[in-house]
């Protein structure tokens, strides 16, 4: 054992007496960074942007490589992060340069984030709010349409989410639950086109299931004249066909 103890307690030693890695200069940091981007090594782009923002706060290059870092997150589809780090320029340098792109980008971060319709929605919800907010903010930059793109795109979802939880209770036979579900699609969606129409459809079969077959063709009149969807347009005339033929 003693002849191990003196290799061993070299090794201590030398170790000890490593000199911690030199810290270099902003730019150092700044152009390293940019070339991992360059080469798409994303995660070593961030951690050289990380450098340069937690060592050098007064540098000129601060704001810069803090939009920078939120970007090489973004490349390396991290998005929780990457929303953070954009919403930090928000907060910190609203007056740069990129303070406009970063805002946008805090909600493409969440968006990226989605989930299939039937699943919480709760990124859906926040990449909304994001959006709604840059268009109020920045209601003349070039990536406002965008934003109204996204919009849309977010409450299609949301929609969705409604509808199919009305579906669900109406191939359940549960058709009070299914109606008021289907009601606030109706009343929270009524530009969202495609669920709409698809859920004025259904109205129409639980009206007629009910037995309220004025409301149903009403509903279903609806969707012919506005919807222009053909499978809906389908099913409305099959529907329409039945009620002609049904004794009575």
């Amino acid at each position: 054992m003693k002849y191990l103890a003196f290799p061993l307690a070299l090794c201590v030693a030398a170790c000890a007496s490593t000199p911690p890695e030199k810290l270099q200069g902003a730019d150092y940091y700044f152009e390293e960074g940019q070339k991992a981007m360059e080469k798409n090594r994303c995660l070593e782009a961030s951690e050289h942007f990380k450098r340069l923002v937690s060592n050098f706060p007064g540098s000129r290059r601060v704001a810069e490589a803090q939009f920078f870092l939120a970007e090489a997150h973004f490349c390396n589809r991290d998005w929780v992060n990457a929303a953070f780090e954009y919403q930090r320029i928000v907060d910190i340098y609203p007056s740069s340069e990129w303070a406009v792109e970063a805002q946008f980008k805090v909600g493409e971060s969440h968006f990226k984030q989605l989930r299939r319709p039937e699943l919480d929605q709760k990124e859906t919800f926040e990449a909304l709010t994001a959006f709604r907010n840059f268009i109020e903010d920045q209601p003349d930059s070039p990536l406002a349409e965008q934003a109204r793109q996204r919009i849309a795109e977010c409450r299609g979802r949301l929609a969705q989410k409604q509808y199919l939880s009305g579906r669900l209770y109406h191939k359940q036979g549960h058709l009070d639950a299914a109606k008021m579900t289907y009601e606030e699609v109706l009343r929270e969606y009524p530009d969202v086109g495609e669920w709409y129409y698809t859920t004025l459809f259904r109205m129409g079969e639980i009206a007629h299931e009910q037995g309220d077959v004025d409301l149903a063709v009403q509903y279903w009149k609806e969707v012919l004249q506005d919807s222009g969807d053909p499978e809906l347009v389908e099913g409305v005339q099959k529907h329409l066909s039945g009620l002609s033929q049904s004794p009575g």
